[in-house]
């Protein structure tokens, strides 16, 4: 009896162990805050078989100001015909702001949109703090073409 109640026991050692392993993932889950989110929206042009408008919309989650550089990437044979743009904008407290394409799309096609908080300067006015972080959201979509 006196076997079994020695594998049971927990020594001092364990407990510590536990502790700091306890201690260490609650406050490395306390550190992760979402900065910045993104949603991309991809909605057919009227009056048109093959155009799209592709949207991101990206919300800023802290009270400070954020610089943000939002892009697109497309994949099989989806063109840009007004150009791909690579927007920089400034993102204060808790602001949401619209970034906007035109695509054309002859067949079934994924478009990634990357959001991410970069350290640029003039971007935001000259008496707000800037707030520099490295942040980074992307997104993927299916674009579908419907004959």
């Amino acid at each position: 009896m006196h076997a079994l109640q020695f594998l049971f026991k927990t020594s001092p050692a364990v407990l510590l162990l536990l502790l700091c392993l306890r201690l260490g993932s609650g406050a490395a889950q306390d550190l992760v805050q979402e900065v910045i989110s993104a949603k991309l929206t991809i909605d057919p042009v009227e009056d048109s078989t093959n155009y799209y408008d592709v949207t991101v919309t990206v919300k800023s989650h802290l009270a400070k100001c954020l610089v943000v550089r939002v892009t697109l990437k497309a994949f099989n044979n989806i063109i840009f015909p007004y150009g791909n743009f690579i927007y920089t904008a400034c993102l204060c407290d808790f602001s949401t702001r619209n970034f906007f394409w035109e695509i054309q799309a002859s067949e079934n096609g994924i478009i990634k949109g990357k959001a991410e908080v970069v350290s640029e300067e003039n971007i935001c006015p000259s008496d707000e703090e800037i707030y520099t972080i490295v942040y980074k959201v992307c997104i993927k979509r299916k674009i579908i073409i419907r004959f």
